[in-house]
């Protein structure tokens, strides 16, 4: 009886500690419904293309981006698969970090020849790190946002120097025409040119020396679904290269609170090339509760 007694007041004195941490994993682990139910809304870079929106990833919130994928045909006509993993936090309101690995899979074509290929090669291209700041919210005013990114040297297929990126993000909403919204981005890259021989190592240029374009949005809140096309003009980082327009077409859907899934198609309307490139990605949103940051 005795034992039994103490057994009991042993279980009270440890329910309310049970119960505090039950609820302190909870807003650790279970993510935020509010802001992942609306996560397909926010068009990243890449994910499906390239303009993205002035909306940062919210405070305290984890994106993970599982293996977006990109499928390219490079200057000699063949076609190679590059992968992005790629991890966002929100740190601050309306301030996002994010790392990314890309990786690629490329047949590396031969010395005496351009067009023969010495085998398929794969690897990490470089590390990607990047800082997303949203300047205000949308009133009568658009959405300006702000976004610096570093493409380090890491890996066995990434430039031989670092490259720093600039860009500015620009957001409307024309509520006469709906839930439209309108994007505009304009980026810039310093480094050093890359050259077309072998005097780089990189097999994928690490990003175009400038960049301009809008997109426009269409959202259909009842299927979790956005439809988004594209316009923009680049030069690359490489000696000699002209001015490419391209365009593109992408689809953002949420399957659940946590996951977003997109396809993207884009196409490069003059250059040298011409080609088509493909997207697919996936991302989970998760909350990392309010003690974290």
């Amino acid at each position: 009886m005795f034992r039994m007694s103490r057994v009991r007041a042993l279980r009270t004195r440890l329910r309310a500690p049970a119960l505090a941490f039950g609820v302190a994993a909870s807003l650790l682990l279970v993510p935020s419904g509010a802001s992942a139910q609306t996560d397909y809304f926010n068009t990243d870079g890449g994910r499906p293309l390239r303009i993205q929106d002035a909306t940062a990833v919210e405070w305290r919130a984890i994106e993970l981006q599982f293996a977006p994928l990109k499928l390219d045909r490079s200057r000699d006509g063949r076609w190679h698969p590059e992968v992005e993993p790629e991890l966002a936090l929100g740190i601050l309101p309306r301030t996002v970090l994010s790392f990314g690995f890309p990786m690629v899979s490329v047949d590396r074509p031969t010395i005496a020849s351009s067009t023969s290929s010495a085998g398929r090669v794969n690897g990490l291209a470089s590390m990607h790190v990047s800082v997303f700041h949203q300047l205000n919210m949308e009133t009568r005013l658009p959405a300006f946002a702000v976004k610096a990114d570093a493409l380090l040297p890491v890996g066995p297929f990434s430039a031989d120097n670092p490259y720093y990126t600039v860009t500015g993000i620009v957001t409307r909403t024309l509520s006469a025409l709906g839930p439209v919204r309108v994007h505009g981005n304009a980026s810039y890259t310093m480094g050093d040119a890359l050259r077309a021989d072998t005097a780089s190592r990189a097999i994928v240029p690490p990003a175009p020396r400038w960049r301009a374009g809008v997109s426009m949005d269409r959202a259909f809140p009842l299927q979790s679904t956005l439809v988004a096309v594209e316009a923009l003009a680049q030069r690359s980082l490489l000696d000699g290269d002209e001015v490419t327009w391209s365009t593109g077409a992408g689809v953002r859907h949420q399957f659940s609170p946590r996951i977003v899934v997109d396809f993207g198609v884009l196409r490069d309307l003059t250059g040298p090339d011409r080609a088509w490139s493909f997207t697919v990605g996936s991302a989970v949103a998760l909350s990392l509760g309010r003690r974290l940051f």
